[in-house]
């Protein structure tokens, strides 16, 4: 194998690899905090304070913030892959000089980009009314 051919399966590997230690580290941080959370709160259950309840609706606009952050990611998403599929198609058509072939290649991905984009536009991210919530 020369250096080449060893680089070719070697980045890839690195990138899954490095993926996977940024994710786990995430995960571990979010479970710190939680632990801390859940320490301090029975601290102050111990202590006999009463810990403060979450505000009502919280968990409504939690959801909401989730949600318009799921359209963004889908969004920009979507935009990178139609451009990917754009690029490729010049790529193709320029270098392999079959425009049939580009079309069909880059045509594919930029409509699974513009997939994402729909996706985005039509997620609708409106918290439901509870059942306690009252119009007056």
């Amino acid at each position: 194998m020369n250096a080449q051919e060893v680089s070719l399966v070697l980045t890839p590997l690195a990138i899954v690899i490095a993926g996977t230690v940024v994710m786990v580290a995430g995960l571990r941080h979010r479970a710190r905090t939680l632990e801390l959370l859940h320490r301090e709160r029975m601290a102050m259950i111990e202590r006999g304070l009463v810990p403060a309840e979450p505000a009502p609706g919280a968990a409504e606009f939690d959801r909401g913030a989730r949600l318009a952050g799921i359209r963004s990611r889908s969004f920009s998403l979507g935009i990178v892959t139609v451009g990917l599929g754009l690029a490729l198609m010049v790529l193709v058509g320029v270098a392999g000089e079959s425009p049939g072939t580009a079309i069909g290649v880059g045509g594919a991905i930029a409509i699974v980009g513009a997939s994402f984009i729909v996706r985005a536009v039509l997620a609708h991210g409106s918290p439901r009314p509870t059942s306690d919530s009252r119009s007056y």
